[in-house]
């Protein structure tokens, strides 16, 4: 019986190659809906609703063998950056090492439906896992 509960919690790595869009961050929404966001002066406001719409619109990961490209924001320069490192699987999570920080993320992914929608909650330094997950989609 417990060996069965540990497969049903692995996730194919093959599953997640290819090119995933994301599609909702959960903690950009609950950030510029909360009291905190909406205390903030305007001109603030602003510049935070500027990096948050430049990451939407531009965050993905595609992963290919062993290697993965995603992009992050440049919060003061306003800008996309282009990232690289290597990835792997362990049980349910997701661990992809950062070439240019060296340092590694981690993350409890869930996949959904036919295998077309990924589901991330990023696992802090101290075991921790975020409460808001992001959601992307495979796209073809």
């Amino acid at each position: 019986m417990r060996f069965l509960f540990l497969l049903i919690l692995l996730i194919d790595p093959i599953a997640l190659l290819g090119k995933w869009k994301l599609t909702f961050a959960e903690a950009n929404f609950n950030l510029v809906n909360s009291a905190a966001f909406k205390a903030t002066p305007k001109v603030q406001q602003d510049e935070i609703l500027e990096v948050n719409e430049l990451y939407l619109t531009n965050a993905y990961y595609e992963f290919k063998e062993d290697t993965v490209y995603w992009t992050d924001v440049n919060p003061r320069k306003k800008e996309v950056v282009l990232k690289k490192g290597k990835w792997l699987i362990i049980g349910d999570i997701l661990r992809i090492f950062d070439y240019d920080k060296i340092y590694t993320y981690n993350y409890l992914i869930k996949l959904n439906g036919s295998e077309d929608e990924l589901q991330t909650r990023m696992i802090f330094p101290n075991g921790d896992i975020a409460r808001s997950k992001e959601t992307f989609e495979k796209d073809d």
